[in-house]
């Protein structure tokens, strides 16, 4: 049976490990009647019968620790590829997924292996189907030699990542559970925000179809323009009379940061505009170079806007989902702001939790032995909504208000 790791904090490390479950290294062992159960793999107790119970203990012990987490004074959320992919309900893809979907578009002009074999790419990412260090190398090849093909084969390849981000959710009942569940906070409280490097509108989507609004940089007139000024904009109830010095925060609003941009972004000469089919949409794709264009506007001024949400006083809990961390610039904001800011809370989701998959999570999964600030729960995003508690409103001593 392959080890599988469910649950990893300071406190608590759930797996099963040489087909034994584990909790805290140690074998588990329950009471029944007058026996004693040890979930050994055997003849007793089948594969299924081991990971149900990982679940079950899993559940039990991080719904208990988001009950307090979800109630904190700021409410942050990052999200990735793995946030809209399910073939049957959302419909967005995978890195990897994007590599074999390019293999598919073959024609005279277009061809994906003599590509990389100009570009000289290793067998290593071939097998690793690493579409950001193949769109890396053909930047760098263009910046010094011209070459009508290469530059091609990549601007096909972006098309090809616009086109298949470019969806609708299948289902938008969990992308709108997840938002409920996080907007249920007392109005003194701050405004749920999301931040995602996912290019399509999964959350746009799901919003409109609970009626919420989204505070996204955009203006609320047409064209939506961008300016960083919209993000202190806010929706509130005025009641009886305009003039009225009585105003409340409206509920279903919510802050959305697409930081590697959007489906339907368009450069306008100097302005940024929201448009259902731009001609070219303004997206930073996935390269080395991530990291010197979220300098550039519109990106910059989101990026510096989830830095200082990590860094400021007062509780915070920021939910990861679907993310590798392999943007070294987003581990860097996280990684200092653990460091420096002891009331920042890190929960990652992620169903398959390989602490080698890069540098910076293997960082943070070694952290999580020795923080009580991380907590990384092994689950399908979906699964991770349906058991998310609700934000509970609790007062000094603890008990709910």
């Amino acid at each position: 049976m392959e080890d599988k790791i469910f649950l990893s904090t300071k406190n608590k490390i759930i797996e099963i490990k040489e087909d034994e479950l584990r909790v805290d290294n140690i074998l588990y062992k329950e009471r029944r009647e007058d026996n004693t159960v040890e979930y050994i793999l055997s003849d007793d107790i089948s594969e299924e019968v081991l990971t149900n119970k990982a679940i079950e203990l899993t559940h039990y012990y991080y719904i208990k620790a988001l009950e307090k987490l979800v109630s904190a004074e700021r409410m942050l959320v990052l999200t990735g590829a793995g946030s809209s992919k399910d073939d049957d309900l959302f419909g967005g893809k995978l890195m990897t997924e994007l590599w074999d979907y390019i293999y598919t578009l073959v024609n005279q002009d277009f061809n994906f292996d003599t590509f990389l074999s100009t570009l000289e790419i290793d067998e290593d990412v071939k097998e690793k189907r690493d579409l950001e260090i193949v769109l890396s190398k053909a930047k760098l090849y263009l910046e010094f030699k011209e070459d009508s093909s290469i530059t091609f084969h990549v601007d096909t390849i972006e098309k090809a990542i616009l086109s298949q981000c470019s969806f609708s959710l299948i289902d938008k009942s969990i992308h709108l559970d997840f938002i409920k569940k996080l907007t249920s906070r007392k109005t003194k409280q701050s405004r749920l925000k999301i931040f995602t490097t996912n290019y399509d509108r999964a959350f746009e989507e799901a919003g409109a179809e609970g009626g919420y609004v989204i505070i996204d940089g955009f203006s609320f007139t047409q064209p939506r323009k961008f300016s960083g000024k919209y993000f202190d904009y806010d929706i509130v109830i005025r009641e009886n009379s305009r003039t009225s010095s009585t105003e409340n925060f409206a509920s279903n609003v919510f802050h959305l940061y697409k930081l590697h941009g959007s489906v339907n972004w368009e450069k306008r000469d100097t302005e940024i505009v929201q448009i259902d089919n731009p001609s070219k949409a303004m997206m930073i794709y996935p390269n080395s170079n991530k990291y010197e264009s979220s300098y550039e506007q519109p990106y910059f001024e989101m990026m510096s806007r989830f830095q200082a949400e990590l860094r400021k006083g007062g509780t915070t809990t920021l939910i990861s989902i679907g993310f590798s961390f392999a943007d070294k610039h987003i581990f860097t904001m996280i990684n200092e702001a653990l460091n420096q800011n002891p009331s920042l809370n890190l929960v990652i989701i992620e169903p398959f939790i390989k602490p080698t998959v890069n540098e910076n999570f293997e960082k943070l999964f070694e952290l999580s032995k020795r923080s009580s600030q991380i907590l990384i729960i092994g689950e399908f995003f979906k699964d991770f909504v349906t058991n998310l508690p609700s934000s509970q409103y609790l007062d000094f001593n603890g008990h709910e208000s």
